[in-house]
Formats: structure tokens, sequence, C-alpha cells
């Protein structure tokens, strides 16, 4: 037989001659020990991609590869044949015998592209097919096993490899290139590693989902040869196995499948599937392999999405910004509203909905109306409805749809482990489901169902750690111990397998506490993979950096958190946005209550341009690592190029360097073609190049400050010339408009419209020269407010920003003065000056002086107040309180603050109390986020002062509690703030 999908006539006569060949040299190394089956051994088959052909047949009742080459040079990769080893022993009735493997016939579909090699063993009965697949277009050949025992009797198998590539001829020269995953964060678990093949090289990476393993590699493997052709290997399942790499002698052997000393039952009639692995050739460097690799999962692998789907569909997750498990209908319908206006398509409430662990329906309490109303409106507005549920884990709530560890509904033997009587799960992780067990995977197949049933669900996201690799329970599937992770990845996919079938329409992503299961079973059953569970820019760009040399960036789900982690580059802004932007970006924001317009904005701007210019090509694109792997230093970047769009995008990042420019060479353009090249921010200058010049010379970017960066377009010229790529129109500066407060001068800048400006850049300096810059920051409307010191001279000067460059108005720039500040009435003393005899706060906290937590000014309804006190509630009953010795100061004749929940807050809720020698003399009704209430309490003949603040009665989560202004006012003074 032969098969030769997409061969030219060519090509197929060069195989037909590598057939015979092949033959005759089977024929010479069997010999007389052949056996009865000689004649069918002499047979070989030629599997086909667009990218990989190999030859393979049967020698010495093994399967055996022949030949394996790329279609484009037809060089072979073997320096002789290669046989697949099949298992050699099983156990029947507990006594280990033997195997005798005999090959029985070979059966070949067409349309499948399958090649069947069937074999079969004496005693016990069984059966086993090496079954190796071609699939039309860009990709791989695969390989793998199925076992299946004709006995009556039940069958312990010993160790079955999915795929063995004994001897690559690779010579001298030869690179191994592999990839960790980076679940908990890229910036530790990550990375992208090269390494020589040498004699005595032996690479193991060990395939491990498991939580504490972030750090595991993904099971794939590239051998590249220099720029000229390379081969790759990877594993199509999530449970533990291992892919490993020998070099001896010039050659390199490669074996792939489950971990050595696996061993399981196979029952009576059933079938064992040995997992899919693949193998793939490719001329060209490794990114060439890599693409073919993204075509392969994207057109073969990846469930289908209804076109209707935006793919990858723009997502907006709520977690941390609304108070978390605090949150209420109304908090979720506002963030609901926020979602619809930044321009996302789908709205996810994430761990935050629910009652608690195990407990998957919206909190009875919070959402007396479930989810009905936030449903109505995310539809009502043309957005899709997404949900988080952790459901493979359990807790201990006694509602009788729960999935509880005990008590009248709990089903302890479902769990890998068992939990002592006062065990508690965590918020939104628990015990964990052996999906091994027949019972536990129904369950979770007719509750995920549900889930999606009652709740009209578009978009399914679970998370939590669904794969178990030990499990303490003896009536599970598995039997010992080294199978418990194999029969638990089986039933994880049957349910999300069932899922899928019954909701074709649904959106599914694994999370997994952030790309711990990253590999290409899981990819079979998920739209969308969570690259990182490091919410930040830096993570973000290290993750897709090693990731996209495995996977396509259309199914890296990449989340934002802004202002979540100390770290530069992680405010709300392009620089973050952009970081994500490779991937599926998936925002989740945390402090939009304290977005300015302009942050705002920039997250309108880029939901925009990645509809428009991102997107389309992220459905075939090739990915160039141009430049290093981001390590918040230096500059980094990743060339995006999308042939059937004729365009691409250079991503380009300066993070903490400081150089304001570098020339980055582009890879993977037609050296004679013309390009218009162009940028999102006027970091390039705009026009015509060459292929040629682009790689070999480079495009000169330039970032005046950093962590900035810019989207660099290149599009092919013969589609014409680019929309609005006119420079910027002739604006001018208007004057500055000032006003002194109590603490500094509030500043207006002011300019006119620039015609065509995308945004502006406004930069202050207190020189004429700008050597010492106040401030640079971008804004898309044409008048900025800023605030600072008084009595100095400022020189400020603005650039406008359209696609096709820059422009600096008529004049260049400007200079205003701030003025004195406005006197303080004598007789105002601030509790911040002051002090205390007590000062507690709740969640570890302390009492700080004005700072709020971030050490930032404290922020109240969108004012700064510059002097105040910020603290925080307790858990409980207990009163966060700061106390004032009367006595010990000056007499003082009333006490005031504005107080509020401090904006960086989030959806907290307090009450504050004025306590007058024990007594309370004033107090706040319960305070949320933007509301601010004033407090004045009269002092005349007080000796002791309390400042208290209790949680609003829902616990303390977000419950950042600010004094503004807090002060003192001697007899006769008058009140200088908000009355």
């Amino acid at each position: 037989m032969f098969d030769c999908h997409g061969a030219t006539p060519q090509t197929a006569m060069k195989h037909l001659f590598v057939t015979a060949v092949a033959a005759a040299l089977l024929l010479a190394d069997m010999g007389s020990g052949a056996g009865p089956c000689a004649a069918a051994d002499a047979r070989s088959w030629t599997l086909t991609t667009a990218d990989t052909v190999a030859t393979v047949g049967v020698s010495h009742h093994q399967p055996v590869m022949i030949r394996l080459e790329d279609a484009k040079t037809h060089q072979n990769w073997l320096d002789r044949p290669t046989a697949v080893p099949l298992l050699d022993r099983v156990w029947l009735g507990g006594r280990e015998r033997a195997t005798q493997w005999g090959f029985q016939r070979a059966v070949q579909s067409r349309r499948e592209g399958t090649l069947r090699l069937v074999f079969t063993n004496g005693l016990p009965a069984l059966a086993l097919q090496s079954v190796w697949r071609a699939r039309p277009g860009r990709g791989p050949v695969e390989h793998w096993v199925e076992i299946e025992n004709r006995s009556q009797e039940s069958v312990a198998v010993s160790h079955q490899d999915s795929l063995v590539l004994g001897r690559l001829a690779t010579g001298p020269e030869a690179t191994l290139c592999w990839i960790r995953r980076g679940g908990a964060s890229a910036t530790t678990q990550g990375g992208t590693f090269l390494q020589p093949l040498t004699n005595g090289t032996d690479l193991v990476l060990t395939n491990n989902c498991d939580w504490g393993a972030g750090d595991s590699p993904v099971p794939w493997l590239a051998v590249q040869l220099g720029g000229a052709r390379g081969l790759f290997v990877g594993w199509e399942f999530s449970g533990l196995g291992r892919v490993q790499a020998k070099g001896e002698d010039g050659a390199c052997g490669i074996s792939v499948g489950l971990w050595p000393g696996f061993k399981t039952d196979i029952e009576p009639g059933e079938t064992l599937l040995i997992p899919k692995a693949f193998v793939g050739c490719h001329a060209g460097d490794l990114e060439d392999g890599s693409y073919s690799l993204h075509r392969f999962i994207i057109e073969k692998l990846r469930p289908t999405l209804p076109q209707s789907v935006p793919d990858p569909i723009l997502t907006y997750n709520l977690y941390l910004d609304y108070g978390m498990t605090n949150a209420t209908e109304s908090d979720v319908l506002r963030s609901a509203k926020f979602c619809r206006d930044l321009g996302f398509e789908a709205f996810m409430p994430d761990a935050m909905w629910y009652p608690e662990c195990g407990d998957w329906r919206w909190d009875p309490k919070r959402f007396p109306r479930g989810m009905k109303p936030i449903r109505d409106f995310v539809r009502a507005n043309g957005m899709r409805q997404a949900l988080w549920c952790a459901w493979s884990n359990g807790g201990v709530s006694e509602d009788p749809g729960a999935l509880s560890v005990r008590g009248t509904n709990g089903h302890p033997d479902w769990f890998s482990t068992n939990t002592p009587p006062d065990w508690a799960p965590g918020p939104h992780y628990g015990a964990k489901l052996c999906f091994g067990s027949p019972e536990a995977s129904a369950w979770a197949m007719r509750k995920t169902q549900r889930l999606v049933q009652e709740f009209q669900l578009d978009y399914l996201k679970h998370d939590s750690d669904p794969i178990v690799n030990l499990c303490l329970q003896t009536n599970h599937r598995h039997h010992y111990g080294v199978d418990a992770s194999y029969w638990a990845t089986l039933g994880y996919y049957q349910v999300q397998e069932a899922l899928h079938k019954q909701f074709p329409q649904l959106i599914i992503e694994d999370c997994s506490g952030g790309g711990h299961i990253k590999d290409f079973g899981i990819i079979q059953r998920t739209h969308l993979i969570a690259t990182t569970d490091m919410l930040s820019n830096l993570a973000d760009r290290q993750s897709i950096y090693d990731s996209t040399y495995a996977f396509p960036p259309l199914v890296l789900q990449c989340y934002t958190y802004d202002n979540n982690f100390p770290v530069p580059g992680d405010r709300p802004g392009v620089f973050l946005w952009r970081s994500a932007m490779m991937g599926a970006w998936h925002i989740d924001p945390t402090d939009t209550a304290g977005w300015s317009e302009e942050e705002t904005e920039s997250a309108r701007q880029s939901t925009r341009i990645y509809k428009e210019w991102i997107r389309p090509m992220l459905k075939d694109v090739k990915v160039h690592h141009v430049l290093p792997r981001a390590d918040g230093t230096n500059w980094d970047g990743m060339f995006f190029w999308s042939a059937p769009l004729m365009r691409g995008t250079l991503f380009v990042f300066r993070p903490d360097s400081p150089e304001p420019q570098r020339t980055v060479k582009l890879k993977g353009l037609s050296p004679d073609t013309q390009y218009w090249v162009w940028s999102e921010n006027g970091s390039v200058k705009s026009g015509v190049s060459l292929g040629r010049e682009l790689m070999s010379e480079g495009v000169g970017v330039r970032l005046e400050n950093r962590f900035n960066c810019d989207l660099v377009h290149v599009r092919e010229a013969k589609q014409g010339r680019p929309v609005a790529l006119d420079p910027p129109g002739r604006f001018k500066l208007r004057s500055a408009l000032v006003a002194a407060d109590y603490f500094t001068n509030r500043v207006t800048l002011r300019w006119t419209e620039s015609l065509h400006a995308r945004d502006y850049r406004v930069i202050v300096s207190d020189d004429p020269r700008f050597t010492r810059v106040v401030l640079d920051r971008r804004t898309s409307r044409t008048e900025l407010e800023l605030r600072l010191s008084p009595d100095r001279r400022f020189y400020w000067k603005v650039e406008a920003h359209s696609i096709g460059g820059t422009r600096a108005p008529g004049g260049n720039s400007g200079s205003f003065a701030t003025v004195a500040l406005k006197p303080l009435p004598k007789g105002v003393v601030f509790a911040s000056d002051l002090p205390w005899i007590k000062a507690c706060a709740g969640d570890n906290n302390s009492v700080r002086r004005d700072a709020n937590i971030r050490g930032q000014t404290i922020r109240l309804g969108c004012e700064y107040y510059p002097k105040g006190l910020w603290t925080h509630a307790f858990n409980d009953s207990t009163p966060a309180d700061v106390v004032f010795d009367l006595g010990a100061l000056n007499p003082f004749a009333m006490f005031a603050a504005d107080v509020a929940l401090e904006d960086s807050a989030g959806r907290g809720s307090v009450q504050f109390q004025v306590l007058v020698d024990n007594v309370v003399k004033a107090q706040s009704p319960i305070m949320r986020l933007g509301a601010v209430y004033p407090l004045r309490v009269p002092l005349a003949g007080a000796r002791q002062l309390t400042l208290r603040v209790l949680n609003g009665g829902d616990g303390n989560s977000c419950d950042h509690a600010a004094w503004g202004a807090a002060r003192f006012l001697k007899a006769g003074t008058e009140n200088p703030f908000r009355q």
C-alpha cells in the first residue's frame, strides 16, 4: 500500500522507489528467522503530510520506521530502520508472562489517513494495533498503540512507549530545544532552553501537570540542525509521562510515552489506549517547525468553534475588582457595564459567585435572584456569558447539590485522599476528585452540563488542579499507583469531551491554576489554555515567548492584573495590555475605581486595535522571536507575520532599559517585496522598504521613556497606502490654568486638537532644555490635569501621535508658574502629625500616616488627600482603633475628617465611628467605594479620642479605610475642608 496525500507525481515516483528498496532491506534484515509472516513483513507503507514523510514497515514482528524526512528536501533523518518495541511482558493471575507478538495484517484507511498494523499474542489472548496517521495539510505524523484483551481474565500490562525513534542521524551540529510551561509564574517556572546534543546527552522531560510542578516541561522537544532543517516530537496526553533524548556516536535516540514502570489492568473485552505521540519534520529554522505544529494544533487538534464566535474572544474577568466574595448583584452589574464600555465580548464572574468551594450555586445571600439579572444584562448588551468554576474540587457544604467529602450527601471515596474530621476547603480550592473513579466522572459530566444548561453559559472556565497523580483509594479504576495519573487523565478528558459534544457552541477554557496543564492532550478538549498564573506584564511576555515555540498564540490565554503586583509596568495602560495582546487577551481588572480617564481610554483603544488588526492575524500567524526573551531590563519583542493577510506586527517593549532606541531585524519577509512600515505610537519613521532591508538592516524604533512599547505594523505595499497614515495635523498649546489648594497646585494643561492624532504625549520639566523630566504621560484628550509643587516654574511640551508619525505644536513648548499654597487657618493640626497611644489595623496591617497601603497619596472619591490616616478593618468584631490622648495635647474644640473606602480598595464595606471618652459621638453609614462622608465631632472637655473602623458585616475583604484630612481644630478656627 502507498499513501501520498498531496504528493506530486515526481514525489510519488521517488517514494515508490524508496518503498521497494525498503522492502528489500527488510527481507535482508529478517534472515531465516523471520517466521511464518515473512511475506507480510516485507511490505512497507508511506505516510505523508504537507511537511513530513514517514515510511513504515514491519520487521521481526515489530513496527519499524524505515525513513523519516521533510517533504521539501527529502533528507532522511534515520541512519538505519528503527523499531518501535512492543511491550515484552504481561501478568495473568498475578504471574508474569513474556509476550510473543506475531504480525497479522495491515489495514489502511485513506479517508482517515491511518495505517493500522495488527499484531497478536497467544497466551493471554491479546491484540495490539500500532496505528500511524498522516492527515492532509501541515503538521506531523502521529503514532499510538491500542491493546485489546481478548482473554476471559483481567490482564496486567507493562510499559509501552507511544513513539520510539532509535537513531536520528543528527551529526555534531544538532541542538535540542525544549520549554517549561511556567505555571505559577513564567518568570520563575518558565523558560526556553537550547542545548547542544553531545555524546552522553540524556535529557528527560517529565510531563507533570500537578499544581506543584509549574516548571514541568511541555511534552515537546525539537532537534534543530542549524537553520537548514529540524524535527520535533510531542505527546498528546496530560498524565505522567516523559520525552527522552539520548546522544550517542553522532546520533540521537528519542522515546515518548508513559513513565517507565507503568503498569495497569485491562479487563476482558477492553481496549487500552497508549496515548498518541507525533513526529514532524521541516525545512528551515526552529520557527518553521513551530509554524507547522501551530497549523496542526489549530486545524487538527483543537475543537472547532462556531464561526459566529470571535476567536479568540476578548474576555473580561471579575475577581478582585469588586470585592471578591463580598461582591453583590449590583457590584457584578457595574462590572458588566464596564466590560461593555471597554469593548470586551465575554463577561466572566470568577471565583466570587458561590457560597463556598464545592457548593457550585450562586450565593443566595448575595445573589437572591441568582444569575438571571446578570445574564440578562450581558446578553442584552451583545456580550457572551462566561463563568469560572472549580467543579472538580469538593468541600463540606450540606447543600444537596454540593460536592462534599462528608455529611449526608458526601462521597469521600470519590476523592484522591481522605480528609480529617476538621478539614475545611480554601476559598476556591478543596479536596480533589480522582477521575479514576467512574462515579466521580459520571457526577462531573452531569454537573458540568447542568451548569451550562441552568446558567445558559456561552463559556465555561475550569480551574484548580483537576488531574491527580497519586490516589489513596482502592476502589478506583487504577490499581498500582503508577497508573493513577493515567486513569485520572482519561476520566477528566471524558468529562470535557461530553461537555463539548452536548454543547458544541460552548467555549471551554483550561485554567488549572494557570498554565499547569499545557500540552497537546488538553488542547483537544478545550479551546484556550491559561498560559501562566502570574498575571503581570513581564510574566505574560515571557510565557508567550516560551510557549509559542510549541503552541499557536491563538490558544494561549493571557491575563492582565493592573497594580496587583508591586512591579513597574503593571499600571493600567498599553504596556500592560500589549504584553497580553500577543495571545488571547483576557483582562482582569483590580482597581477600576482608581483608573484615570486616560487609563480607561487606553483599554478601549487597545480592544479596538486587537479586534481590527491583531486578532485576524492570530488565525494563521507565524511567530518570530526577533529579540531575546524578556528579562524586565533589556528591550524585548516578537514579530508576528500573517502570509494570508500579507501583513504583520512587531510587538516591541522597552522595560527598564537605559537605551531609548533599538534596531530590530525582522524575519519571514520576501526579500524583493516592498512593505509599508508604520506604528501605532509613532516610534518609527513611516515609509516603504524592501523586505531584504527590513531583515538585514532592521527597523529603528525609538521609545523615549522606560516601560514603554509600540506596535510596529508591516504590510505588503501592493495592498495600497494604509488608511489614516497621514501625519498629525497642526495644533497649538493653550495657556495653562493654575489653582492652589492647601497642599498642591492643580494645573490644567490644554492644547488644540490635532487632526489624525491618536493620542498626545505630554512632557513637563523644571528646566527649559527638558533635561530633568518631572512628568511624561500619554492621553487621548486635549487637556491633562496635574498636581505640582508650589512656587516653581515649569516647562511643558506636547507631541501629537498618529499612525503616520509625530508632530510638535507651533512654538514647540510653553511654560507656567505655580503659585503659593492657600494658607491653612491657624489652629489646624493634622492627626497624622500627632503621636497616638494606640493604633491597630486588621489583616496584618499597620496604620499608615499620609499614605495608602501602596505608599501612594490617599485618594477618596477620586480626590487626593496628602494628609490623613489609612487603616484596615478586622475580619470579626474587633475594632480597628487609633486612640489619641487629648490631655497631653493642646486643647481642641473639634475633630473633623472626610471618611471613605480608599480608592485602591476595590469593593469592600466599612463603617467609621468617632468615640469621645469611649462614647460614640458620630458615625458614618456603611461605606462602599466611591462614597465620601464628612464627620465633625465637638471636643470640649474631652480627654481621649478614638477613631474606629468596623467591617460592614460581611468580612474584611478589601476593607481599606481612610480618614481623609483627619484634623483637630482649636476654638474659633474655620474648618478649611469639606463642610
